[in-house]
C-alpha cells in the first residue's frame, strides 16, 4: 500500500514540476505574420492533469531571455527589428516550447495564415490584411491564378475542411486609399501546404489461408502523423458494399468461425472523429475454403512435390548409368574431347564440328602460335 501511494505521489510531483509538460505557444489573433504596429498576444498553453497552480513563465526569443514571467506576453505596436523572430516558453523545472515564429513585415498588405502546420480536415481562415490607418476595399482572392472570391468589404477567406487537393499558391489583392485622390492596388502571397493527417486505408488479412470453422482477422491499416498522434480514427468494414462492422475505435474485424458465405471482397473505411476527413481502401477478395477443399489442396500438392522428386531421381540416375559416375554427369567447360571406347556407339553420344576457313584471305598461312591440337583415335577390335 505504501509502495504504491509513494508512486502515486511521484507521479504528481513530476506533474507539478512540469518534468513531463511542454508548452505550445500560441497567437492572439491566430496569425503567424503581420505588419508592423499590429497587436499580437503570445500564450504559453500548458496542459496538465492536475488542478491548476500558480506557475512562473520564462519567454525566450531567438533562445535569448526577454521580460515576462506571466502566461501571455504582450506585444504593442509591434517593430519589425524588436518582435520579429522565433519565440519560445517554458513554466519552472518544465520542457521548453517548439520554437513559433513570428514575421513582422514593412508592407501596406499581406496574406496572412495561422502559424501552426495545416492538416486535412482542418479549417482554414485567411486574410488578406493592410496597415492600420489606412482605408481599403475590394479584396479579392486567387488560388494559382484562378479567382475564387471577391468582396468589396470582406477581407477573409475561410475554407471549413481543407483537403490535399487545395494546396497551392494562394494570392490576395486589395486597393489602398492613401488620400482621396490617390488609391493603388497592393498585392500578396503564400503557398498553402495542406499535411496528410493518415496514409488511406490498406486492408489485411493475416492468414494467407482461411478454412471453414477456423478464426478470421482482417485489419485495416493506416499510419497518423505522429505529430497529430492524438487524433481519434474510427474505422468500418464492409463485405461486398455491405457493412459487417460499424465505425469503432477498433482496427480489427474478427470472425471467431469463418464459414463458407463470408468469403467476399472486403474494404475498409478510416475517418475522424468529426467526419471531416474519411478515406477507404482498395478491396480485397478472401475466399473461405471447406476443409475438404483445403484438403485436397494439400493432397495434390504433396503429389506434385513427390513426382517432382521420382522424376529427378530417374534422369540422375539414366545420367549415371550412361556416362558411368555421378562426376560425368554435371559436365565441365574445360571438356575439349571425349573418348568414346564403344565400337558402334549412340548416334547420340556422336558429337560433329565445322570449322570455316573460307573467310581466310588466298595466300595466308595459319600461325600456330598458342594453338592446342587435340587427337582423337578410333579403336576398332579388328584392326
Amino acid at each position: 500500500m505504501s509502495l504504491v501511494l509513494a508512486i502515486v505521489f511521484l507521479s504528481l510531483n513530476v506533474e507539478r514540476s512540469g518534468g513531463a509538460i511542454k508548452p505550445v505557444v500560441t497567437f492572439t489573433p491566430n496569425w503567424g505574420n503581420i505588419i508592423y504596429y499590429d497587436d499580437v498576444t503570445l500564450t504559453c498553453d500548458v496542459s496538465s492533469t492536475v488542478p491548476e497552480e500558480p506557475r512562473t513563465y520564462h519567454w525566450y526569443k531567438d533562445k535569448r531571455p526577454i521580460p515576462g514571467d506571466q502566461q501571455k506576453l504582450h506585444i504593442i505596436r509591434s517593430s519589425v527589428v524588436e518582435d520579429r523572430g522565433d519565440y519560445q516558453c517554458q513554466t519552472i523545472g518544465g520542457d521548453i516550447s517548439d520554437p513559433v515564429f513570428l514575421n513582422v513585415t514593412l508592407t501596406h498588405v499581406i496574406l496572412q495564415r495561422p502559424p501552426s502546420a495545416i492538416y486535412e480536415g482542418d479549417p482554414l481562415t485567411l486574410r488578406c490584411h493592410h496597415i492600420r490607418d489606412f482605408i481599403a476595399i475590394n479584396t479579392t482572392f486567387y488560388k494559382d491564378d484562378q479567382e475564387i472570391k471577391s468582396s468589396e468589404s470582406d477581407s477573409t477567406f475561410h475554407i471549413p475542411n481543407i483537403t490535399m487537393s487545395q494546396s497551392g499558391l494562394y494570392k490576395c489583392t486589395k486597393q489602398i486609399h492613401y488620400n482621396r485622390t490617390h488609391m493603388m492596388e497592393r498585392s500578396d502571397v503564400s503557398f498553402i501546404s495542406v499535411t496528410e493527417l493518415f496514409s488511406p486505408p490498406e486492408i489485411k488479412i493475416t492468414a494467407y489461408w482461411v478454412i471453414e470453422g477456423d478464426e478470421m482477422t482482417v485489419r485495416c491499416d493506416t499510419r497518423l502523423d505522429p505529430l497529430r498522434g492524438s487524433t481519434e480514427l474510427h474505422f468500418a468494414f464492409y463485405r461486398d458494399a455491405w457493412i459487417v462492422q460499424e465505425h469503432n475505435v477498433s482496427d480489427t474485424y474478427r470472425e471467431s468461425s469463418a464459414r463458407l458465405e463470408d468469403s467476399g471482397k472486403f474494404t475498409c473505411e478510416v475517418r475522424t472523429v468529426s467526419n471531416t476527413v474519411r478515406k477507404m481502401s482498395d478491396g480485397l477478395y478472401i475466399h473461405i475454403y471447406s476443409r475438404e477443399v483445403y484438403v485436397t489442396v494439400l493432397a495434390v500438392g504433396s503429389l506434385g512435390v513427390l513426382l517432382i522428386i521420382v522424376l529427378s531421381a530417374v534422369l540422375i540416375w539414366r545420367c549415371i548409368h550412361r556416362k558411368g559416375s555421378p562426376a560425368s554427369c554435371q559436365g565441365s567447360p574445360q571438356e575439349t574431347a571425349t573418348m568414346v571406347t564403344d565400337a558402334n556407339p549412340d548416334p547420340e553420344d556422336v558429337c560433329y564440328t565445322y570449322l570455316e576457313l573460307s573467310h581466310l584471305p588466298k595466300g595466308n598461312t595459319i600461325r600456330n602460335d598458342g594453338l592446342t591440337v587435340t587427337y582423337a583415335t578410333v579403336k576398332d577390335p579388328d584392326i
